[in-house]
C-alpha cells in the first residue's frame, strides 16, 4: 500500500503520495518522524515554493535518492543536508546562497486538486509564515 501524508496548511488540507519505490530510505526516515508541526515559509533563492526545516531529519551523510535539481509543480522535495522539505507551486530549484544549483530528493507528489493548498503556499511570499502539520493519512 502507498504511504500517504495528510498536510494541513493554515486550515487547508492536501494529501501527498510518497515515492517509496524510488526513495525508500528517505521515505522510511520521514515516515518515522511523523507527525511534524512547523511554520511554512517562502523560499528565498529557490523560486516558487515554500519550505519547512525538520531538524531531526538533517543528515549531511544521507545519500540523495530520486535526485532532482528542479522541483516539479505539486512536488514535495527534501534536502537531507539541511532537513529542508519544500512544497512547489511553480518553477523552483534546489539552491541556496552557497549552492546556486544543488540536488534534492523528489520525495512525493500532491494528489488530486491541490490548488487551494498551493495558493496558501504561494501566499507565504506576501503574508509570511503559516502553520503546517504533516501526519500519516489512512490508506486509501
Amino acid at each position: 500500500m502507498a504511504k500517504l501524508v495528510r498536510i494541513t496548511l493554515d486550515g487547508v488540507v492536501a494529501v501527498a503520495r510518497l515515492h517509496e519505490e524510488s526513495a525508500p530510505e528517505t521515505v522510511r526516515r520521514f515516515w518515522a518522524a511523523l507527525p511534524v508541526e512547523a511554520t511554512l515559509r517562502h523560499v528565498r533563492w529557490s523560486g516558487e515554493a515554500g519550505y519547512i526545516l525538520i531538524s531531526k531529519l538533517a543528515d549531511k551523510t544521507q545519500p540523495i535518492e530520486n535526485m532532482v535539481s528542479f522541483y516539479p509543480p505539486a512536488g514535495v522535495a527534501f534536502r537531507p543536508e539541511h532537513g529542508e522539505m519544500a512544497f512547489c507551486y511553480g518553477q523552483a530549484q534546489a539552491r541556496d546562497h552557497a549552492h546556486p544549483a544543488a540536488w534534492a530528493c523528489h520525495l512525493g507528489t500532491l494528489e488530486g486538486d491541490a490548488g487551494a493548498f498551493l495558493a496558501k503556499v504561494k501566499a507565504t511570499c506576501a503574508e509570511g509564515g503559516k502553520p503546517i502539520r504533516l501526519a500519516r493519512e489512512e490508506e486509501r
